[in-house]
């Protein structure tokens, strides 16, 4: 059954967390980290399938995972910067290995790489019923000459005259800041989470596969029914696994009630109007529907 899961983080040196550990661990390389002088390496006993896709502006070595995220390491230097944006996303389990690479790849070309973002892509298979990936998105675009570019700029703000101004005693100007991309802004986040279930549902339709996704709650559907949740792949998988059963046990329970009840409504509205016909009438019906 086609469940729709997809969840955004930010990976930044304010919680402590590394580009070059982070990837290595989704794609399961061994990468070198240029300002620690180690190599991180997280053996997998199944091989993610990795690749990365650049923009057109990118730069050759932004294909090369391990100078990829030291390069993004060592432009962002402070304390609090964030060096990538990333989201999990449950591909499928209706489509095959190749469909589901096909699906995910234009999808995270057409809503992340062609608005300029370097995408490093790592699908994970280690449970044949939890196909997912982990997408690590860079948060700086490239300028036309393939350095990086700026995420925001600072504008003063002026006065009637053209003059900066400034608040009570302070010495700097009042001034704003300006992104140079909206990709943080949490109507991006929405987007990408509904473009994915519209890209999956076409798909499916395409296959005649009945099953659908959708990025809004159950409630938000207006659907009276219990979700299920992803089961993942840490400590709570039992459990999970063990919770979507008993709703599906309850969802087939509630369809044969529901197929039950139809039956007998239709049974009691055909009793009510053969009251009305003649025996003749009757006779006539009763030999048509032997003959269907």
């Amino acid at each position: 059954m086609a469940i729709f899961h997809m969840s955004f983080s930010n990976i930044s040196a304010g919680k402590g967390r590394s580009a070059i550990a982070s990837a290595a661990y989704r794609s399961g390389e061994k990468l070198f980290d240029d300002q620690e002088g180690r190599h991180y390496f997280y053996a997998r006993s199944v091989m993610p399938d990795s690749f990365i896709l650049t923009p057109k502006n990118a730069p050759a070595w932004a294909s090369d995972r391990e100078q990829l995220w030291n390069e993004v390491e060592r432009k962002d230097r402070r304390a609090n910067s964030r060096y990538a944006k990333e989201f999990n996303v449950a591909l499928p389990v209706e489509l095959s290995e190749d469909e589901q690479k096909e699906l995910l790849t234009k999808y995270v070309q057409e809503n992340f790489v062609d608005q300029g973002m370097v995408a490093d892509v790592a699908i994970h298979r280690d449970h044949q019923d939890n196909p997912h990936a982990h997408v690590m998105l860079t948060n700086r675009p490239f300028n036309p000459d393939g350095t990086w570019g700026i995420k925001s700029k600072k504008q003063y703000i002026l006065d009637e005259n053209g003059n900066k101004m400034y608040t009570g005693t302070s010495k700097y100007p009042k001034s704003r800041k300006i992104l140079m991309v909206d990709w943080d802004k949490k109507e991006k986040i929405i987007e990408w989470r509904h473009n994915w279930a519209v890209s999956v549902n076409q798909v499916l339709e395409q296959k005649n596969i009945p099953d659908r996704i959708s990025e809004k709650s159950f409630v938000d559907q207006g659907i009276q029914e219990t979700p299920t949740q992803h089961e993942g792949i840490n400590s709570q998988r039992k459990n999970r696994k063990a919770f979507n059963q008993q709703v599906r046990t309850q969802r087939n329970a509630q369809a044969k009630y529901h197929n039950l009840d139809e039956k007998i409504r239709n049974h009691e509205h055909f009793d009510a109007l053969t009251d009305e016909l003649s025996f003749s009438e009757k006779h006539t019906i009763s030999h048509l529907s032997q003959q269907l």
